[in-house]
């Protein structure tokens, strides 16, 4: 058979061994896959329960079991305690020196980072760590450390070391001035930090009492230790910054002159000057465009353009307007920056100290909250325009003003930025910020200011003209039954405007008072509203009123005999219109336009410079007619009254808002 035995076997040869050796092999691939499963299972287990092990602790503080914001918590209270009941002394030619706990710093970013790994980290290293600390216990050092020198080692240094040996730099507006130490006695207090570092450590650490050996610092002759100009550099070199005004402080931000210096020159200097002198090496200086002074004596200090409108009314009206005014009062643009009048005023609710007053809605005049406020906002687009500031967006109201000459006065309607509203806006155009100032004075004339930085010496001089009539108002009479019988009243929600139009102008004039430039911005269209009369229906005859259109017939029925009816409705005297029935007048109605029936599109005037301030004009009333019969315009068959001011009651038409 050879070297190699061989068994016959129902003829079959097998080699020796070879079934045991397979079955071995099968038992240890299974048994390493039940430990690689177990510690897999190990691994998942302890990253699942989302807590610490058992037997972890932080400088003996049992903290296994806990989950990690539990473990925090505790941590932040109990280690400030721990590490504030320790001192470590040293000893500094021997002199005892004390660092207490305090001045050291607990790295609480790391002592987590640690403790998060035993919940969350690495898979694989989970159960390494579960069996560690489960067999032998794990304690967490407290990493701890210095971030800043102890007052303990500076009086070191200063009594036991030689101060003059330390080269010093001192910065004056205008250079650097650098001290060169002298060779002499210095304590070594980047080992000594390191040192009382190590021993905090252990005080903290360490639970079972140990005593350790002294700290001894050490002290040496030395040369003076060049100075770090690199690091220096850092704390010099500084960027010229212009001064501005900061629009959200309202404050004057300074100006920065710049600073530097060349390093390689400064390294040169130390060098040639002698131990203990003194050097001064000149620093680089860059100007700012604008400085402090220069901004602080150019800012606001010019009025760019001024308006003064007469404010009459309701007490309610008169305080919506200086309401508003209060709202816009001290608003600053910088250059660029627009303004909208509805951003400064709205919403324009009871809540934000609005009360009601008279106002267009649909065309009629009713009391509104906010009413009246139109008149501050057209006292702003005037001044503006005397300022030159770029329109951005203005509106005509519905019907012409009478507190504003018509086409210098701006409309607004709703709360900013809501769907369909109407503003006032303008932007300064001007190279520096604006500063808005809007008071009611004692007299009820409304001021508004716009105080800048004239730098042209040109302003506006904004005017109207070319007014004309394109439609009489009416007197239109309507049947009311809750009107007493022989008597008329008047409807305060529709009173007379004529349908006008107006062009507005603007004139630039520089400081000589010569025109510089003069052009149209636009023409202004006021839509006609008729006055309403209401009669008792029984009263056709009496007051002889046409039932189709409301007009008076030409030729009027005499009225009862007696005295003239007054109205009971209204306080006050008592008129007789000659031709048809008695018309008792009321003051002038103070109405603020809601929205227009008639919009007109914004006409925006072109941009321009700056302007001056001119000496406003107050509004002066308009005189009152006396009361005469009508004239009388033909319409088909029949003569219809043209309506003056006297005839329906007002001396004046009635103001917008």
């Amino acid at each position: 058979m050879g070297e190699r035995e061989m068994n016959h076997t129902k003829g079959k040869h097998l080699v020796p061994g070879k079934g045991r050796g397979k079955k071995g092999l099968m038992a240890l691939l299974i048994v390493l896959a039940l430990v690689v499963g177990g510690y897999c299972g190990l691994c998942a287990y302890a990253g699942a329960s989302g807590k610490l092990p058992p037997r972890t602790a932080v400088a003996g503080l049992e903290l296994g079991g806990m989950d990690r914001r539990q473990a925090r918590e505790l941590l932040l209270e109990w280690l400030p305690q721990r590490v504030g009941s320790i001192q470590v002394d040293f000893l500094c030619e021997g002199e005892r020196y004390t660092v207490p706990g305090s001045d050291f710093t607990i790295d609480m970013d790391t002592l987590e980072r640690e403790l998060d790994g035993l919940c969350a980290g690495p898979f694989f290293t989970r159960g390494a760590e579960f069996v560690s600390l489960m067999l032998g216990g794990g304690d967490k050092v407290v990493p701890i450390s210095l971030t800043e020198r102890p007052e303990a080692v500076r009086r070191a240094q200063e009594e036991k070391g030689n101060v003059d040996g330390q080269s010093s730099w001192r910065e004056t507006e205008s250079a650097l001035i650098l001290t060169k130490g002298r060779t002499g006695r210095t304590v070594d207090e980047a080992g000594l930090m390191a040192r009382l570092e190590d021993r905090a450590r252990h005080l903290i650490n360490d639970t079972t009492p140990t005593s350790y050996p002294d700290i001894v610092a050490q002290v040496s002759q030395r040369p003076p230790e060049p100075l770090d100009f690199e690091r220096i550099h850092e704390q010099v070199y500084t960027v010229a910054q212009t001064a501005y005004f900061d629009a959200e402080t309202l404050e004057i931000v300074p100006s920065i002159t710049g600073r530097d210096f060349d390093i390689a020159t400064a390294q040169a200097a130390m060098e040639q000057c002698g131990e203990g002198q003194t050097c001064a090496l000149p620093l680089t200086l860059t100007q700012p465009e604008v400085t402090t002074a220069e901004l602080r004596e150019k800012l606001f200090r010019d009025v760019l353009g001024e308006a003064v409108t007469k404010v009459t009314g309701t007490s309610v009206r008169i305080g919506n307007i200086r309401h508003a005014a209060s709202l816009v009062n001290g608003k600053i643009l910088l250059a660029g920056e627009e303004f909208s009048f509805n951003q400064a005023c709205s919403p324009y609710t009871v809540d934000n100290g609005y009360g009601k007053a008279t106002a267009y809605v649909g065309g009629l005049s009713k009391d509104t909250v906010a009413g009246g406020i139109c008149q501050m906002s057209s006292t702003l687009y005037w001044a503006s325009l005397k300022a030159n500031l770029e329109t951005v967006e203005r509106y005509a109201h519905a019907y012409y003003p009478s507190y504003i000459k018509g086409g210098l006065d701006a409309t607004v309607y709703g709360d900013y930025g809501e769907s369909g509203s109407l503003d006032f806006r303008f932007k300064n155009n001007t190279e520096h910020p604006v500063k808005l100032e809007a008071y009611m004075d004692g007299s009820r004339y409304l001021h508004v200011l716009i105080h800048g930085t004239d730098t042209t010496g040109i302003h506006g001089e904004p005017y109207s003209t070319n007014m004309v009539v394109t439609k009489q108002a009416q007197v239109i009479y309507e049947a009311k039954e809750d009107v007493p019988q022989g008597t008329t009243q008047k409807d305060p929600e529709r009173t007379a405007y004529n349908a006008t139009t107006i062009d507005t102008y603007q004139k630039l004039v520089d400081r000589d008072g010569n025109v510089v430039d003069e052009y149209k911005l636009y023409t202004s269209k006021y839509a006609v509203r008729n006055a309403v009369v209401w009669f008792n229906p029984a009263d056709l005859a009496l007051w002889n009123i046409d039932p189709n259109t409301g007009l008076k017939l030409p030729d009027p029925t005499p009225g009862p005999e007696g005295p003239a009816v007054t109205d009971p409705a209204v306080t006050g005297p008592t008129t007789t219109d000659p031709t048809g029935p008695a018309v008792t007048p009321q003051p002038p109605v103070q109405e603020t336009p809601v929205l227009p029936e008639e919009s007109n599109a914004p006409v925006l005037p072109p941009q321009a410079g700056e302007t001056q301030a001119v000496q406003p004009t107050p509004d002066i009333p308009l005189p009152v007619e006396p009361t005469q019969p009508p004239e009388s315009t033909p319409i088909g068959d029949q003569r219809v009254p043209i309506l003056t001011p006297s005839m329906l009651g007002d001396p004046v038409p009635p103001a917008d808002t």
